[in-house]
């Protein structure tokens, strides 16, 4: 009898241990599953960077850019993203001033999904900070009689939206999107591809 209560509780430890096991191996997908829905990215593209210049005229000139991206998709079909942008610094050569234009800033938006069964299709709508520094570089120092236009710094706060699709690979998302906002007197716009995470 005392055999038979020995192997009961070796038995029952053993189970015990087996319990635990498996539950330590399904703890990573329990937390996979947490309902945040985390994640992190970056994008690169090339960005239409508009801005009204010092004298009034019009700056439009395509130029490499990049985001990097924060979001949360608590549900399926919509979520929330943060993210930094930069349009880089593009200048345009010619006449006896050089054009040349800076854009940067943060934007947050709501996000809208379509989960279909290999890509999903979103939309997305917000706003945009962005700072922007536009300024014309005299090329003809010796030209003494050229009017000086001082550099303009300026800083919008906006509604920005976008669109774009993204195919989903396990905790990975490759993505291509387009964003368009209004700042410094024009509409500057990306067309990117990226990268996304979920942790």
């Amino acid at each position: 009898m005392h055999d038979n209560m020995v192997g009961r509780t070796r038995r029952s430890g053993w189970a015990a241990g087996v319990a635990a096991f498996v539950l330590w191996l399904a703890a990573p997908a329990a937390q996979a599953a947490t309902p945040l829905g985390l994640y992190l990215g970056g994008a690169f593209g090339q960005a239409r960077v508009e801005a009204t210049l010092p004298d009034a005229s019009q700056f439009r000139e395509d130029h490499a850019a990049f985001e990097v991206i924060l979001g949360v998709r608590p549900i399926p079909v919509a979520g929330a993203e943060l993210a930094y942008v930069d349009f880089g610094h593009p200048s345009r050569l010619g006449g006896s001033y050089v054009p040349n234009v800076a854009m940067k800033g943060a934007t947050a938006f709501g996000m809208f999904y379509l989960p279909l069964p290999v890509v999903e299709v979103f939309v997305k709508g917000g706003v945009a900070r962005l700072q922007s520094k536009a300024g014309l570089d005299l090329v003809c120092p010796s030209c003494l009689l050229a009017p000086l236009f001082l550099p303009i710094s300026r800083t919008n706060t906006s509604f920005a939206a976008g669109a774009g699709v993204q195919c989903k690979l396990g905790a990975f998302a490759v993505r291509g999107e387009y964003e368009g906002f209004n700042a410094a007197g024009g509409n500057p716009r990306l067309l990117s591809l990226g990268v996304t995470w979920a942790f």
